[in-house]
């Protein structure tokens, strides 16, 4: 054996000890102790993890927030108690002025022709009996004629009946010519009224002096009021179909109210109403009650209307102006009650945050009626708990965050 094969030989033997020290070093340990030759118990359980996966501190409680008493107060969470109460129960609707329909006239002329002037504009007070707008009208000159001729027949039929009279009395006229004259002189009467009627009807003044028949008619304010509307101008034609102007009464106006189909249940006539509208002062609120409610919805709207009569000495209410009606039903006892503020949604559920030892805890609510300040619990609360009544949406939000990790 050369010395070329010796040491291929203790190169072999070298690398073999190395394989026996990495397959050593690679086994498992001993048991520490005897009796535990596997790792599997009487059941047949591999245990060897157990301390490692064991189970974590149970989570805390869903819809717990933590909180200190310290951090309640920093955050303003007020804390109040579930109690009864007399509810007055609201609903809040949106509403609109409108001038009063009843005291609101719209003026035309009243016969065909021609507008010679209009000495009012949008906006101007008018008094009852004020000239708002002069017209030239043939038919006028024609129907002022039609009863000057009718005066006159009026006339000479009563000359005619009183000498028949006479004549009758006396014994030279026969009866029958009496009776004559007696009819005649009724038809010229109802003929002279007729036309007489006919131009009162339509507001015309007689129009007869010693100068002729005018064709000239003024229009006149038939009550104390505003001109909110005026379409005439001086020279537009003029007929009995197309209003000149509008004038209302606003010293009382009417806010009309939208209900909703289901809330009528809820709205009567003769309930009280706080209606609020905005103006250059700032919001202005006035008690009054129900007059009316409409009997059919608004085919678009699917709403009735309800309606109040306001006074409106000043006139700071504006036909055409934005408000807000709150209808007031009958005071009641509700035996649990909290802050309207305190109810939050969360997944589409009424909750209340309950005072708890550790902070609070979420509890969902059945809600009946409310006030706008104060709503009734009619399941899930009873009276004397304590809970969150002001900054509960702080909670809420705490809870959200809460739920966002977990979802992480």
């Amino acid at each position: 054996m050369n010395k070329k094969q010796l040491t291929l030989i203790a190169l072999l033997c070298a690398i073999a000890a190395v394989l026996a020290a990495l397959m050593l070093w690679r086994q498992p340990a001993a048991p520490a102790s005897e009796g535990h030759d596997s790792h599997a118990d009487s059941h047949g359980h591999d245990d060897r993890h157990a301390q490692t996966n064991a189970a974590p501190e149970q989570a805390s409680e869903d819809g717990a927030i933590a909180m200190s008493a310290a951090q309640i107060k920093a955050n303003g969470i007020a804390v109040d108690t579930a109690r009864p109460a007399m509810l007055q129960e609201r609903l809040h609707l949106p509403a609109q002025v409108h001038a009063n329909a009843e005291r609101t006239v719209a003026l035309a002329a009243p016969a065909p022709g021609i507008v010679q002037s209009v000495p009012v504009s949008v906006g101007s007070v008018v008094r009852r009996g004020q000239a708002l707008a002069v017209i030239h009208s043939p038919a006028v000159a024609q129907w002022r004629a039609d009863y000057a001729g009718a005066r006159q027949r009026l006339l000479l039929a009563r000359t005619t009946h009183e000498r028949e009279k006479s004549l009758w009395e006396q014994g030279i006229s026969a009866r029958q010519d009496l009776d004559a004259a007696d009819s005649a002189l009724k038809e010229a009467g109802i003929a002279a009224e007729a036309a007489r009627q006919r131009l009162a009807a339509l507001g015309i003044a007689l129009g007869i002096d010693a100068a002729g028949v005018s064709s000239a008619v003024t229009l006149r304010a038939p009550l104390d009021g505003v001109v909110i509307d005026k379409p005439a101008v001086a020279g537009q034609a003029a007929d009995e179909s197309k209003p000149l102007m509008t004038v209302a009464d606003l010293s009382q106006v009417w806010v009309e109210a939208a209900v909703p189909a289901d809330s009528l249940g809820q709205v009567a006539t003769g309930m009280p109403a706080r209606v609020s509208a905005g103006g250059v002062a700032g919001p202005r609120e006035t008690e009054g009650r129900v007059a009316f409610v409409g009997p059919v919805l608004g085919e678009a709207t699917r709403m009735a209307t309800a309606r109040i009569v306001l006074p409106n000495p000043d006139r700071t209410l504006r036909p055409g102006m934005l408000a807000t009606v709150d209808l007031m039903g009958p005071a009641r006892e509700a035996p649990v009650t909290v802050a309207s503020d305190a109810i939050q949604t969360v997944h589409e559920h009424k909750v209340v945050f309950v005072r708890s030892a550790a902070g609070f805890r979420m509890q969902d609510v059945t809600t009946g009626r409310s006030d706008g300040r104060r709503t009734e619990i009619v399941a899930g609360l009873a009276a004397g708990t304590p809970y969150a009544a002001a900054g509960s949406f702080l909670l809420k939000a705490d809870l959200g965050k809460q739920d966002a990790e977990h979802e992480d």
